[in-house]
């Protein structure tokens, strides 16, 4: 009776420790996003939140004028900010323009914070306090929404509980939020093969087809407004190829193997055959591997093939920006959790410091011209290209010995500080 009245006290202390760090993470996202002026990007938001005030499901018979390269569901944040500025005028104070253009990537952030502590409360609040802080206090994840005002965590979110939703038999609330993923960035498209086996080869024929229908009938939902309103009844493809074409380079500002022999803002459709069409190579035979591996592996992890998918394809494939590779980051970090590995641990550790570089030396560079990341852009660039190669190899070694040695005795060691 005491012991379990001493187990509930200390639940509630974390519970209450994890809604302090809440209250400090959001606040410091608020002094940073708010206090730091970045134009770059966010002021393309604006445009869009201020051209759907002239029409909100017709926006992409107008998106070549504001240049809009995003599926349709950030759009409908969009509109709430578009609404805020009808009230108050487009001409705001730079402090006021920047809460409404980041507060959007915040509030995906912190929501993502909290369903990491969510998915591991039931296990132990101190695990779910632990993994939260990993993200909430990351120095990569704070630059990305508060410093930039991207939108990249909003889609980890996505991806994260929808990637839950599977492996606790929810496919079809899984499938659902997989497609919502899939309409608010480009690059959750990238875990479709992943997404597709893992509901193929755990669920009936039954529930395959309604998680399948049910992703569907929210792509409909989701698009068909806008069909009606822009009178395309081919926007999905016109969104997602014309999307896929914007950038034809090699590599935009992305340290990966393209970055180490120079080849930043380089066409990738010259040649025969292409680097373009090698890349569509690369996936076929990522997928084979994936395959490979869920019919051999020793371990089967959805979170470990996630990351080695995405991070290849980051470092391999051409057209990935500088921001892509931030997504391994939810994969990497519950793969370290729920597999209790060391090594994967490090890797995220690793990889928070490589994202965070990757954003922010470009994102200076363009802030300050003439400053010593301008001046030596191009030798920064092949320099952490060629240590994000290698931290790949290492991550991938750790990844490919965790799927299929057996008896592994790293892969036993626990991260003691997120377990009870």
């Amino acid at each position: 009776m005491q012991s379990a009245l001493n187990k509930k006290n200390t639940d509630k202390k974390y519970i209450d420790l994890f809604f302090i760090t809440l209250l400090f993470g959001t606040l410091l996202r608020l002094a940073i996003g708010i206090g730091y002026y970045n134009p770059q990007d966010t002021l393309w938001y604006k445009a869009w939140a201020m051209e759907l005030n002239n029409g909100f499901f017709s926006i992409y018979s107008r998106a070549e004028s504001v240049n809009l390269d995003y599926p349709p569901i950030y759009l409908f944040f969009l509109k709430i900010t578009g609404g805020i500025y009808s009230i108050i005028g487009e001409n705001v104070h730079n402090y006021t323009e920047m809460f409404l253009m980041k507060m959007w990537p915040i509030l995906g952030d912190i929501i993502c914070a909290v369903a990491l502590f969510y998915v591991f409360k039931k296990q132990s609040p101190k695990t779910g306090l632990i993994v939260s802080a990993l993200w909430m206090f990351n120095p990569t994840v704070i630059f990305n929404c508060a410093f930039w005002g991207q939108t990249d965590s909003i889609m980890c979110l996505l991806l994260l509980v929808s990637f839950v939703a599977l492996e606790r038999e929810r496919p079809i609330f899984a499938c659902v939020l997989f497609a919502l993923a899939g309409m608010t960035k480009y690059q959750c498209l990238f875990f479709t093969p992943l997404f597709l086996t893992e509901l193929f080869v755990k669920y009936r024929v039954s529930k395959l087809l309604k998680g399948i229908g049910a992703a569907a009938l929210t792509v409909a939902a989701v698009f068909l407004p806008f069909m009606i309103g822009s009178k395309n009844p081919f926007l999905f493809l016109d969104v997602y190829l014309k999307g896929q074409g914007t950038y034809p380079y090699c590599t935009l500002n992305a340290y990966n193997v393209y970055g180490l022999f120079g080849l930043n803002w380089k066409e990738d459709t010259v040649g025969f055959p292409s680097l373009y069409s090698l890349s569509f190579v690369l996936i076929v035979l990522l997928i084979g591997f994936m395959i490979f591996a869920y019919i051999y592996a020793k371990r089967k992890s959805v979170w470990v093939m996630g990351f080695i998918f995405m991070n290849t394809l980051f470092m391999f494939m051409t057209r990935m920006h500088e921001r892509y590779q931030f997504v391994v980051l939810i994969f990497i970090l519950m793969a370290a959790i729920v597999h209790k590995n060391r090594g994967f641990f490090y890797c995220f550790a690793a990889m928070s410091v490589m994202t965070l570089v990757n954003q922010a030396i470009p994102m200076f560079s363009w802030r300050s011209e003439n400053s010593f990341f301008d001046a030596y852009y191009g030798n920064l660039f092949v320099i952490f290209s060629a240590l994000n190669l290698i931290l790949y190899f290492v991550s991938a070694y750790l990844c490919i010995r965790f799927m299929f040695k057996k008896d592994d005795a790293e892969n036993k060691e626990i991260i003691k500080e997120a377990t009870v």
